[in-house]
Formats: C-alpha cells, sequence, structure tokens
C-alpha cells in the first residue's frame, strides 16, 4: 500500500476516533496526514470514498490479525484461538477500535459491493466453518448465525474488558470461550 495512502486512512482514524465522524473534513484530514489537500484527492475521490476505503482497511487489519496461523491444529484449537484473538484485538486501545463501530454504521455497509468485501476477506472463516460442518463437528446452521452465536460474546467481552466495565481473569474467559464453542457443537456420541 501507497505509504502517503496508509498516513491519511491512519489520520482519518485518529480524527474520528477523538473527534467523531461529524468532524473529519478533508482540511482537518491533510492537517493531521501532513499532506496539501488536493494529495487526498489523489487517492479517495471524496470523503464517502474515503470512509468506504477506511472501513475496508480497518476490516482487513482485523482479518489478518484475527485470521493469525488459522491452519494450524484442530477445528476446537482454531476456533479458540480466533475467539483469543477477537479478546486480544478488542482489548487493544486503538483508533481503530474506537472509531470502527462509528463507520461500520455508516450507508454503504449493506451494499452488495461491501458484503462481497466482507464475505472474501472472512473466507477462511466459512471456509473452517464448513468443513467442521461437513465432519459433523458442529451445528448445520448458516455460517452466520454461527458467527453470531461463536464469536460476537467475544466481541461483546473484549468491549467491555476495554471500557473497564467488566473485571475477570482469564480462566473465566476461557469458561466463555469454552461455552461459545460448545453452543456451536454437536455432542459426541460416547
Amino acid at each position: 500500500m501507497d505509504n502517503k495512502r496508509d498516513l491519511i486512512l491512519r489520520a482519518a482514524e485518529t480524527i474520528i476516533a477523538t473527534q467523531g465522524l461529524h468532524n473529519l473534513s478533508m482540511q482537518k484530514l491533510a492537517q493531521e496526514a501532513g499532506v496539501a489537500a488536493g494529495t487526498i484527492y489523489r487517492y479517495f475521490k471524496d470523503k464517502d470514498d474515503l470512509i468506504i476505503e477506511l472501513r475496508k482497511n480497518v476490516l482487513q487489519l482485523i482479518a489478518d490479525k484475527l485470521f493469525d496461523d488459522i491452519n494450524l491444529g484442530t477445528f476446537n484449537e482454531r476456533f479458540k484461538r480466533i475467539w483469543f484473538n477477537i479478546i486480544q484485538l478488542g482489548r487493544e486501545q486503538s483508533h481503530a477500535n474506537l472509531s470502527f463501530a462509528q463507520y461500520s454504521q455508516l450507508p454503504g455497509v449493506d451494499a452488495p459491493e461491501h458484503q462481497a468485501f466482507e464475505k472474501e476477506i472472512f473466507k477462511q472463516l466459512h471456509h473452517l466453518f464448513e468443513a467442521a460442518k461437513q465432519q459433523g463437528i458442529i451445528q448445520p446452521l448458516h455460517n452466520e448465525m454461527l458467527f453470531s452465536i461463536a464469536f460476537e460474546p467475544a466481541v461483546a467481552i473484549a468491549k467491555r474488558l476495554r471500557r473497564g466495565q467488566i473485571d475477570c481473569n482469564e480462566i473465566e474467559i476461557t469458561q466463555a470461550c469454552e461455552l461459545c464453542l460448545m453452543a456451536i457443537s454437536i455432542p459426541s456420541k460416547t
């Protein structure tokens, strides 16, 4: 990725996280990024395009962190690694975490192009779940339903940990992970 483009995206992230999306202007963005205002338009046609690209960029960064070593181990080991990656990522006090909720709610998030991008970027997770369903390891539910049951609790826990709203130890976090795994698993017949 072009360094100036990335610099502009990180500056936009900072402004959105610290001042709110409504305060993002190309003038402020140029100042924060340390570039001329015209430079922004070399990379983004307008503010809407910038937001779309920022949303995609943040999703890519999240996917890269979540899927670290996704192909190593059993389904259960891979599931737990992703689950704890969500916890770790959510605990971070990054501008991406602070601002993602804002621009994930913007118009266009439900557009077919964006939905296709999300499906492509999270295809490894789809593959993991499809393989586990074929092996009879997890419930034969739609992947989006499985994601909600399995991973949305991790997102909520991580958010509450970051905000200091809950205080729990690693044993409790591990128990929560096990409960999410059990919720989607097909009990073994012994």
